[in-house]
């Protein structure tokens, strides 16, 4: 465990500086939006009143109504936005992770392999280092949340719960997942079975080359597509959640045990 954490911290200090930048990012793109939002809704209230834009019209039931009937909304479909714009960074940088060590200048690969470690323990240090980034990512766009709620609830005297109403009302699906037991299932977990996925991809694509590309690109497809599946035919929600955990269980075995196999017996360097 001890090497795995030393490993972890190694790969951390590579990525710190521009993944702070990718949280800062956020931040600033949500705090953009919603005072955009906000300055638009007060000059749609102004044309409407036929007076001069202001803070105190943020209070008028012109921009509350505006607000409730798509301003919100209008917030939280560009945060999320932004939010899968930060989550597909981080997933992309699933291979960013494992190619820079392959094929890099220090092909820093070839001198973590020789060590007399677990190669596995590698493995488990960047999916453990990806996992972190995009639950951090999560965590900053619930607090960018949380933050802007109550925001306009103190600039436009917005009661929480008609908020919270409007997002939970949306349409199309959430990212973050506003109930306990989705987000653990699709946050929580997803985000590592995601992670473990790319993973076995890439081990795939190194250990047989071309041929590797299209057997990765196959299983990844087909770990999509199942679970797209199981979406839309699993009928009412108890059999749903039987599925995922199925699936869940059944993909996390297969994608560590082929690649636990594929890094230690397959892997060209």
């Amino acid at each position: 465990m001890n090497k795995i954490l030393t490993l972890y911290n190694i790969e951390f200090k590579r990525i710190y500086k521009l993944y702070f930048t990718l949280l800062g990012l956020l931040l600033v793109g949500n705090i953009g939006i919603v005072a955009k939002q906000l300055h638009r809704q007060v000059n749609i209230a102004a044309s409407k009143a036929k007076a001069k834009a202001s803070m105190e019209l943020l209070k008028s039931s012109l921009v509350k109504n505006g607000l409730w009937e798509g301003g919100i909304g209008d917030i939280y479909l560009f945060t999320t936005i932004i939010l899968g714009i930060a989550v597909m960074f981080c997933l992309i940088y699933c291979i960013v992770i494992w190619y820079r060590d392959f094929v890099g200048k220090n092909k820093t690969a070839y001198t973590l392999f020789m060590l007399p470690n677990n190669k596995f323990a590698i493995y488990i240090s960047k999916a453990i280092t990806i996992v972190v980034m995009i639950y951090g990512v999560i965590m900053t766009q619930i607090l960018s949340w949380i933050i802007e709620a109550n925001i306009i609830k103190m600039l436009c005297n917005i009661d929480m719960y008609q908020i919270k109403y409007i997002i939970l009302h949306l349409r199309p699906r959430h990212l973050i997942q506003p109930y306990l037991l989705d987000f653990i299932m699709v946050d929580v977990i997803g985000v590592i079975l995601a992670v473990l996925v790319i993973f076995t991809a890439v081990m795939i694509q190194r250990s047989f080359k071309i041929k590797g590309m299209i057997l990765a690109i196959i299983y990844t497809l087909a770990s999509i597509l199942i679970y797209v599946f199981l979406i839309r035919y699993a009928g009412y929600s108890d059999k749903i959640l039987v599925l995922h955990s199925i699936y869940y269980i059944a993909l996390f075995t297969i994608s560590t045990t082929l690649s636990y196999y594929l890094i230690n017996k397959k892997i060209h360097l």
